[in-house]
């Protein structure tokens, strides 16, 4: 597993080169519009301002469809936290209905897996030497809980709380899978960089126009450079979990695990 190139990079570097670029290229803009040197028709100024709107309209456009491709996967990460969180509370109220001896054992291991994964989702910039050692854990302690599902459903195949459990596993462990893709399913980079340059383009187009009219709006043209940064950063920052300024919520997985040591309490005091 690799990190793209974009998500490695801290906002305020993405944001500050983004500036710096659009700026540069407004600025290449009226100078090249300068050096054409025309005289300005109407017709003219009525083509250059109608290829002008186009052109902000397409990338006002492409702007809204990546913002709506990068909240669509920070719901989606929302979303799998409760449903993970809800998968290993099922599973720790089922393993209630055990034997005494396999309850107290499965306790642990739903302590020490849940420990696991809030390390795992909880933290940003986790190294992905260490990432991958943590989903080793979580899958070594997977497959111990999975052989105390297949020892309670051997010793009693006729057991329906047993079944219940094992039924419980096997969704705890397809939920880990599911939220591990949410969480790498990022904004295809092709796409950000695409939009970037389109944006650099599309501002350029807008200096080439002041050029040509040999006025240059600098400061509402600076204004526009500094709006398309912060959607772009948002951008970014909507499509990074629990790294930028929005945060996935992690509080579900809080409560199970206060959860899970309350039932733990309970089943050493029995």
């Amino acid at each position: 597993m690799t990190e793209e190139f974009l998500y490695s990079q801290p906002e305020w570097l993405i944001g500050l080169v983004t500036l710096v670029l659009l700026i540069i290229s407004v600025e290449i803009g009226y100078w090249i519009g300068l050096k054409v040197n025309v005289e300005m028709t109407q017709s003219m100024k009525s083509q250059i301002s109608t290829i002008q709107t186009a052109i902000l309209t397409i990338f006002t456009f492409l702007l809204g469809f990546t913002f709506a491709m990068a909240l669509s996967r920070f719901d989606n990460r929302k979303e799998m936290v409760v449903k993970e969180s809800n998968a290993i509370g099922t599973a720790v109220l089922r393993s209630q209905l055990l034997p005494e001896n396999q309850r107290a054992k499965m306790n642990e291991l739903f302590k020490e897996y849940v420990n696991v994964e809030f390390s795992i989702t909880s933290r940003a910039n986790v190294p992905i030497k260490e990432k991958k050692e943590l989903d080793l854990e979580a899958k070594r302690l997977q497959t111990l809980m999975w052989n105390e599902a297949f020892t309670a459903t051997e010793n009693n195949p006729l057991s329906v709380p047993a079944g219940l459990f094992a039924t419980s596993i096997n969704q705890l462990i397809d939920i880990k899978t599911e939220r591990n893709i949410a969480i790498s399913n990022h904004v295809p980079e092709i796409v950000l960089l695409g939009l970037l340059l389109f944006a650099a383009l599309a501002i350029g187009i807008l200096g080439y126009g002041n050029g040509l009219a040999a006025t240059h709006a600098r400061y509402p043209a600076i204004i526009l450079c500094i709006v398309i940064t912060i959607s772009f950063i948002l951008i970014i920052d909507l499509d990074r979990p629990n790294r930028g300024l929005t945060k996935v919520s992690q509080e579900s997985m809080v409560d199970l695990m206060n959860f899970i040591h309350k039932v733990s309490d309970k089943s050493v005091e029995k």
